[in-house]
């Protein structure tokens, strides 16, 4: 009997998140949810007393699991190889779950967002603002605001992400080494005597 809730929560929290993820949240209703994952309305109702609550749980669950990936021996490494460990924490994320990156993408000011949310995506905004600090304070990333540099690596892997569902490239480990380094070169501080 366990199994079986477990599995209908499951198929409800996929079918949320891809639902959300291609028709945004004010368009996605409870029975569009409750036919993608092949279960009553009823059902959905007796997890989540109403689609915000079913989209902050979806957030915090997400939020939660690229934070813990980050913070795995994290605070301790050199800047360079820092980068690269986030870096590989979002391949490994949006492998883990293709619809994840929805949430990555969310506004703090969402509407939808409550304020356990809201805290949430600041903690993490924070723990990515401290790593770029720590960059520019040993003189190794541009001196460039967080929201900006995040904003730079992060939009790029978007676009390549979205290419790859697309179809239109296929993501392999030389292509994800090419775009970490290419992230790197892009915010990272260039020497004046170096060839730009």
């Amino acid at each position: 009997m366990a199994s079986a809730l477990i599995s209908k929560y499951d198929l409800i929290m996929k079918a949320s998140l891809s639902l959300f993820t291609e028709r945004g949240f004010d368009a996605t209703t409870i029975p569009m949810i409750a036919k993608r994952a092949e279960v009553g309305t009823g059902t959905i109702y007796r997890y989540f007393d109403s689609k915000e609550t079913l989209v902050n749980v979806l957030f915090q669950e997400s939020i939660q699991r690229f934070s813990e990936k980050v913070k795995r021996n994290y605070s301790e490494m050199p800047v360079r190889e820092g980068f690269r460990h986030i870096f590989c924490c979002l391949v490994q994320f949006t492998k883990e779950s293709d619809y994840a990156l929805f949430f990555l993408e969310t506004k703090k000011d969402a509407h939808y967002l409550n304020e356990t949310s809201k805290k949430m995506i600041e903690n993490l905004t924070q723990m990515l603002d401290d790593f770029f600090n720590k960059g520019k304070t040993e003189g190794v990333i541009r001196s460039l605001p967080s929201n900006v540099l995040i904003a730079i690596v992060l939009g790029a892997f978007l676009k390549l992400y979205q290419l790859m569902q697309q179809g239109d490239i296929e993501m392999n480990a030389d292509l994800i080494s090419e775009l970490e380094q290419c992230c790197w070169d892009a915010i990272k501080l260039h020497s004046l005597t170096s060839e730009e």
